[in-house]
């Protein structure tokens, strides 16, 4: 027997003594039950020990010859500029006897990617630093892999959690229900206001997941593993984080989306003449202060719409957001390639259904939660890998999305048609 299967039977054996005995045991039976308890805590030493030994080993087999006092310097204490670099740093051993066809799997720990500390709406890209591995744990998971620019996560506030569900206050529209306002003399008795209460919502993480399978071949390139980590499988989980987060039904493993929260102010701005469509849309960002405390700080939309919006042109024929050589009217100013409409940080992404708009105080209205960070996991006993010489990755993390403020949101048509476009009805389908 292996050292565990020892412990236990000695466990097993100091419990069935004890049992037999009971507390009327006479002093050689209770030697008999101590000795065996002394045995089982020797044995717990023993593999407390090969426990030590093994971690140290692991330890100095991580070490890497690139810098450090002594020439030395461990992986944990490399920064990372990406998923993919910090899981080639972490695995780079094990990779290697994977693809030399040693049949294994493993997990790096997971990986926490942070946005510049003096600006919070800073999308993080694959170029920034990152916080040192095992570092605190920040509020921004998915890295934006192949774009550049803003997604839902971007706009919204973060924050990080421990615990699987979460309860918060959802607040309700800042209707007066019971009295009013007035004046009153001296010392006398004040006029009692009563608002609409709160609502308490439990909040769920969900798990988003996705696996990709490489070569033996391209196992043993540590250069283009990161790069396809980065380029193709982030930018996968990206792409359902943002349905997920914007439309997802809540059904099965789905989070409940944005665009599927009760109290959200719904305004249709139905013409498909675009000055009155800019017309509406400032209507719409008025709604926000005149229900809540807030002000609009973005719009999402969908790129077909976003597209009519920014080719819109003034009676002189002049692109009204600027046009292909500058932003400005009659060649005023620079090149803006997504000019923000109204003043708001503008997304276009197909999350958004065509023919829908939605904007408001997405910092202060609604919050993504983030359990952990991103996590690469590595097998090539999964399926046919063993038989056909293939790793499998998985990435996947883990979140949620708190919305105390509906009213700080307006959604609605925009446009007398969708354009064959979604309306929204349906959700995300996920099976994270």
């Amino acid at each position: 027997m292996n050292l565990k299967e020892q412990y236990e039977a000695a466990v097993k054996k100091a419990r069935d003594l004890n049992a037999k005995y009971g507390p009327d045991a006479t002093d050689e039976q209770f030697a008999e039950i101590k000795a065996a308890l002394d045995g089982a805590k020797d044995l717990e030493a023993q593999i407390k020990k090969v426990d030590e030994r093994a971690a140290t080993l692991d330890q100095v087999k991580a070490l890497n010859l690139d810098g450090g006092d002594d020439g030395r310097k461990a992986d944990n204490q490399i920064q990372s500029k990406s998923l993919g670099d910090h899981f080639v740093k972490s695995s780079r051993d094990r990779l290697s006897d994977q693809s030399n066809g040693r049949r294994m799997e493993f997990s790096a720990p997971e990986f926490d990617g942070a946005k510049a500390a003096d600006d919070p709406h800073k999308t993080t890209n694959l170029s920034e630093e990152f916080n040192t591995l095992f570092g605190t744990q920040v509020q921004r998971g998915i890295v934006n892999a192949r774009r550049e620019r803003l997604v839902a996560a971007d706009l919204m506030g973060s924050a990080t959690v421990t615990l699987p569900t979460i309860k918060y206050l959802v607040e309700k529209a800042k209707r007066m229900i019971e009295g009013a306002p007035a004046t009153v003399a001296e010392g006398a008795r004040k006029p009692y206001v009563k608002f609409d209460e709160f609502d308490v919502v439990t909040e769920s993480l969900s798990k988003i997941a996705a696996l990709t399978k490489l070569s033996d071949e391209m196992i043993a390139d540590y250069g283009f593993v990161a790069d396809w980590i980065n380029q193709q499988l982030i930018y996968e989980l990206s792409v359902v984080e943002e349905e997920q987060l914007l439309r997802g039904d809540g059904t099965g493993s789905n989070l409940t989306g944005l665009l599927e929260r009760d109290g959200l102010q719904d305004f249709d701005i139905d013409t498909d003449d675009t000055s009155e469509q800019f017309d509406g849309l400032f209507r719409a960002i008025q709604m926000i202060p005149a229900e809540t405390n807030l002000t609009a700080d973005a719009m999402m939309i969908n790129p077909i719409d976003y597209a009519e919006l920014r080719l819109h042109k003034d009676a002189n024929g002049q692109y009204i957001a600027g046009g292909p050589f500058a932003n400005g009217q009659y060649g005023v100013g620079g090149v803006l390639i997504d000019p923000p409409v109204w003043g708001l940080r503008t997304v276009s992404t197909n999350a958004v259904p065509q023919g829908r708009y939605v904007l408001g105080a997405f910092r202060q209205g609604a919050t993504v939660l983030r359990k952990g960070g991103l996590r690469v996991d590595s097998t090539n006993t999964n399926d046919v890998d063993f038989e056909h010489n293939l790793v499998t990755l998985r990435a996947e993390e883990r979140l949620g999305l708190m919305v105390p403020v509906p009213a700080a949101f307006v959604t609605g048509q925009l446009g007398s048609t969708t354009g064959g476009g979604d309306n929204g009805d349906g959700g995300a389908e996920g099976n994270a």
